[in-house]
């Protein structure tokens, strides 16, 4: 009787890091713009403001050098479970369904995280450094 309660948590996990993929082969892309990738690939508020929209931009713009800087081929694609505590210690998940979190990891080494909701990013946070925690801000 579990199966199938199984197999849909497998298949929504397929669906999370395919979302999670695509969403890396469109940052990786140069003739893509950032806008677009904004407007496409992430979840906002349907009146998202001036100054937030300009702060998600630079946001993914950071993400996006990170991103084409690496041999995308070499990624994994990991949720938070999978990550091990070590590696999540300076995220603070606040309520989030850790579920929903993934992280993009390039040679053992965290690139960014983020969180699918909807079949889209509704998220997303480099890996902090040092004592500070990172949070996810969703727009």
């Amino acid at each position: 009787m579990l199966t199938p309660i199984f197999a849909q948590e497998t298949l929504e996990a397929d669906e999370h890091v395919n979302v999670l993929k695509n969403f890396v082969l469109r940052l990786n892309d140069t003739e893509l713009a950032t806008d677009v990738i904004l407007s496409q690939d992430l979840l906002t508020a349907k009146n998202l403001d001036a100054d937030l929209q300009e702060y998600l931009l630079a946001s993914i713009d950071e993400i996006r050098i990170n991103v084409q800087s690496k041999d995308i081929g070499k990624f994994e694609y990991i949720n938070f479970m999978q990550a091990g505590r070590r590696e999540t210690n300076d995220i603070d998940l606040e309520g989030i369904d850790p579920k929903q979190v993934y992280f993009v990891r390039y040679l053992k080494r965290f690139v960014f995280a983020a969180v699918i909701q909807d079949k889209k990013i509704a998220s997303v946070t480099l890996v902090s450094k040092g004592n500070n925690q990172a949070h996810f801000v969703f727009y």
